[in-house]
């Protein structure tokens, strides 16, 4: 993951070159500008997340104007919020949260700079269908027939930004409600992750899919079977990655399997006599 977001910091900020150093490697002689990348620890609190790591970005320059520094900081917002990228077979997603503190002039450096936290995320939730009958799946086609043009909906070919953003369905919690001779029942809280840039797009969208649920009473899935939607709550505070902006209760039902029985092909009608039977 390191080695990852240096390169994309070397290749997208023109003024560094390949000056993306661990805080080890650089010093007062080191020519400027340059970035400084801090890796913190892995925070393992969201399960479904796999985990996330906090990443710090300090940019270096010589010690002229804060605006210098804008400049440069505006420059790796840009590079790394939201950015996808792969490193060893994983997928991650890197957020911006916001500055490690105030402008600083680095004495012993000989410079100024600004903090820059990012959160990245491991998408190990990428694979949120289960097995079929899927309510995932089918609020994922839902998803694709409601907005076609307008959303990402399927999280393994996603980049949300703030013209195109993205939903990802997941199941939070699951209870058989109901046995019968042919179905069981299940109720599922499922949470939608509205995902994009832009807190105010994010908003938007919140609100356009919670009524948009709420209007639809069913949706029919991969089995034929119906799926009742039966709550919906929406929470423009929630954490997008986290949490996820949008509660929805769900009941379906799933087929007992068929029975298989042993064809009778023999009968014995008293202690002496067999009489065969066609099956």
């Amino acid at each position: 993951m390191r080695t990852t977001i240096r390169q994309l910091l070397a290749n997208n900020i023109a003024e560094v070159g390949n000056r993306v150093y661990e805080p080890h490697a650089a010093g007062k002689d080191t020519q400027k500008p340059y970035i400084v990348l801090r890796e913190g620890v892995q925070d393992p609190e969201a399960d479904w997340a796999a985990f996330s790591t906090i990443v710090e970005v300090w940019p270096y320059m010589k010690r002229t104007t804060f605006q210098q520094v804008d400049t440069i900081a505006n420059k790796i917002i840009n590079t790394l919020h939201r950015a996808r990228f792969s490193e060893g077979g994983e997928e991650y997603l890197a957020d911006y949260i916001g500055t490690a503190g105030q402008d600083f002039v680095d004495e012993d450096w000989d410079a100024i700079t600004r903090g820059l936290r990012f959160r990245v995320f491991s998408l190990g939730w990428l694979n949120g269908i289960t097995f079929d009958p899927d309510p995932v799946k089918a609020l994922q086609e839902w998803t694709k027939n409601t907005w076609p043009t307008e959303i990402y909906a399927n999280p393994s070919s996603w980049n949300p930004v703030d013209t195109k953003p993205g939903i990802y369905w997941r199941i939070v919690r699951i209870n058989l409600t109901e046995t019968t001779a042919a179905v069981n029942w299940f109720e599922a809280q499922i949470n939608a992750h509205i995902l994009a840039p832009s807190a105010s797009v994010r908003l938007q969208w919140i609100r356009k899919t919670a009524e948009e649920l709420s209007k639809q009473r069913r949706l029919i899935m991969s089995d034929g079977g119906i799926m009742q939607l039966l709550r919906v709550s929406a929470d423009s505070e929630a954490d997008p990655m986290r949490r996820g902006q949008i509660t929805l209760t769900v009941r379906f039902g799933v087929l007992q399997p068929s029975v298989e029985y042993e064809v009778l092909n023999k009968a014995v009608s008293s202690g002496d006599i067999e009489v065969t039977v066609s099956g």
